[in-house]
Parts: C-alpha cells; structure tokens; sequence
C-alpha cells in the first residue's frame, strides 16, 4: 500500500482499509490479534493480500491471530485449527475440512432445511 501513502483513509476501498486497519494494530507489537469478519466486503484478489499479510506475520513475527469469519475458503488457507462456536459454547474443532463435513456445524449454520433439501433431491 506504499503507493497510497498519501492518500486519506475515507478514500480507500473496503479492503484497503482492512490493510490500513491490520497495519494500525500491529503498530502496537500485540501477542494476539483478534480479527471480526476479515473477509466482509473485500474483494477477493485484495482478501488474498490481507491473507499473505496475516501469514507472513504469523510465520515470521510469532504473532498469533484469532479470526472470526465465515468465510471457510479463506479460513481453510489460513487456521489450524478451526474451531466453530454457537450459541457461545464450542460446537466443533478440527482441520478445516473436518469441519466443512462435520454434521452438527451443517446443521447448526446451514440448518436441516437444506440437508433434507439435498435427501429428498438424491432419492
């Protein structure tokens, strides 16, 4: 983002501003870094970015994030593990795949609606 360096922050996109807002916390050298809806409105080549900043800092600063997002492709690239939560208890925890099968987090975020949707179509 050095080529907006000038640039007022009401300016930027959506997604530039996750950059600048991610730029902004890590000024402060934290140990955890809890992040909300990362992936809300930015668009997909920008996500990837906020991404490889996320794991350069990770991999080469030691500092540890913590994400809540629904977003599971871009979880899947960057959480091990994942832990899904409803209802403010722990529902399920594992490797992104593990979840993105797991019954109960089908149920609890896709509801049974749409799993008997996909019964009544296959028989």
């Amino acid at each position: 983002m050095r080529h907006m360096s000038d640039e007022l922050a009401g300016n930027l996109s959506g997604g530039q501003k996750k950059l600048l807002e991610l730029g902004r916390t890590m000024m402060v050298d934290p140990k955890v870094v809890v992040l909300d809806e990362v992936g809300a409105g930015v668009n997909r080549s920008l996500l990837r970015e906020v991404g490889d900043a996320i794991l350069s800092m990770n991999r080469d600063r030691g500092y540890t994030f913590c994400m809540i997002e629904h977003d599971m492709d871009f979880i899947s690239r960057l959480c091990s593990p994942v832990v899904v939560m409803a209802e403010g208890k722990i529902l399920a925890q594992g490797s992104a795949e593990e979840i993105k099968s797991n019954e109960d987090v089908i149920e609890a975020y896709l509801g049974t609606g749409l799993k008997n949707k996909g019964e009544v179509l296959q028989g």
